[in-house]
Parts: structure tokens; sequence; C-alpha cells
């Protein structure tokens, strides 16, 4: 049994610590203070609660979206990330029970008529979003009339939509509404396209990893969740699952 845990161990974090991948660009579950260069947020205090639990440090590296963090995942820059669960991506990657949901939307100029994703899926608008993100990969399947255009980060996708290239730009809702709080003339489409099932992930060829972040968040679902993820939860309206 404990050749059995020092294997799941050593496949989990081969460095002898915990390497957490995080998505700058989800500002919902991750925080970075530019002051300190803390981390703060649901994600890191999840990671931070996992690796107690492992009796080991944490170590957070940072990408700017979570396709940065997919195009590294057979590079060994990290153990555990925290991504969306999503069936394009589970051929590299095992995921853990969600931890959290989030909602996908549309942030568009107001005037415009739009107010469901319905209402914008025709033909002749073009809707920008972040290459992979979770809502890219549910959006290509579902679009029957509207044009994708993809950008590198969820800040190129505003950008490009205040620049008047494109009619909206798909994100999580948290971002879009602190966008749209910041610059004139822009709205936050009410109901979401989209809940993202917020995870843990790890490589699809480490399987004993796998088995370990399942169990670390399946406890936490039935336990219930340190005071520091409830505090940071509630604090950027995320919703945890129970």
């Amino acid at each position: 049994m404990a050749d059995d845990i020092a294997s799941s161990l050593s496949a989990l974090m081969p460095k002898g610590y915990l390497r957490a991948a995080v998505n700058l660009a989800n500002i919902a579950l991750v925080q970075l203070d530019p002051k300190t260069g803390a981390f703060g947020g649901v994600s890191p205090q999840l990671a931070r609660d996992f690796a107690e639990r492992l009796g080991c440090r944490v170590e957070f590296v940072a990408y700017p979206s979570a396709a940065s963090i997919l195009d590294r995942v057979d590079r060994d820059e990290w153990d555990i990330a925290f991504l969306a669960a999503d069936p394009a991506r589970e051929d590299r990657l095992l995921f853990s029970p969600a931890y959290a949901l989030i909602e996908g939307t549309l942030v568009v100029r107001d005037g415009t008529p739009y107010r469901t994703i319905r209402d914008v899926d025709v033909e002749g608008v073009e809707i920008c979003v972040t290459r992979n993100a979770a809502y890219d990969l549910y959006l290509s399947r579902h679009l029957a009339h509207a044009k994708i255009v993809h950008s590198s980060t969820p800040g190129e996708a505003l950008e490009q939509l205040v620049e008047g290239r494109h009619h909206a730009a798909a994100g999580v809702r948290q971002a879009l509404e602190r966008f749209a709080g910041e610059r004139k003339g822009f709205r936050v489409l009410a109901d979401p396209f989209l809940i993202i099932r917020q995870t843990i992930a790890v490589s699809r060829s480490h399987p004993a990893a796998g088995l370990l972040v399942h169990e670390f968040v399946e406890e936490a679902l039935q336990k219930g969740f340190s005071e520091n993820v409830v505090r940071d939860a509630q604090r950027n309206g995320v919703a945890l699952r129970n």
C-alpha cells in the first residue's frame, strides 16, 4: 500500500512539490496582485489546500489563457491545471469532478437588438472568442450561422470589439461585467449560453495522479470547502458545487 501511495505521489508531482497551472484570464477564479505577486481566488486556494493535504509546497505557474496551458500538457511545466472540463479536451486530460460553476456569456454594444445567443446566431454576425477557451469549444459545436473569429486572449477579444471589428465577444461573466463597467457603450447579456464546469485537470498519461485529484475534490464536495475557498467564492460571485 505504501508503495502504491508513493508511486501515485511521484506521478502527480515528479519534482517533489506541486506545480499548479492557473489561467490569468479567468478573473472569476484567479487574481494576481501586481504589487506583491501573490495569487488569490478560488483556484489558488484550492491548490494550497491540496498541497497541504499532500504535505508539500505549491508553486503557481501562470498562463495568459487556457490554450497556453493546454499547449504545454506534455512539456513538464505543471502537474495540475485549473481548467474547464470539455469533451474536446478529454483526449489529453483527466478531469476531477467540477468544484465550481461559472457562466459563459456575451458582451455587445448598447443599442444592438441582441438579448440571447439565438439573437446573435444569425448570418453576418461575428463573435470574437479566445481560441480553445471552454466557451470557444462550445460555440464551435453549437453555432449554426454566426461566425467565430479567434483571439489569443480574452483581452484581445474585447479590444477587437472596442475597435468595432466584430459584433460581440464571448467570455466569463465576471470578466465581461468588469469590462462593461469600465467602458461606456457596452452591456453583458443576462442569459448565459453555457454553464462552465471548472475542474482540476492532469495529463491523461498520469491516471494515478488523476485519482489523487479526483479524491481530493470529491472529499471537498462531500465535507465542504475550506473557509478560504468559500470566502473567495463569495467575493467573486462564484458558485461552488455542493
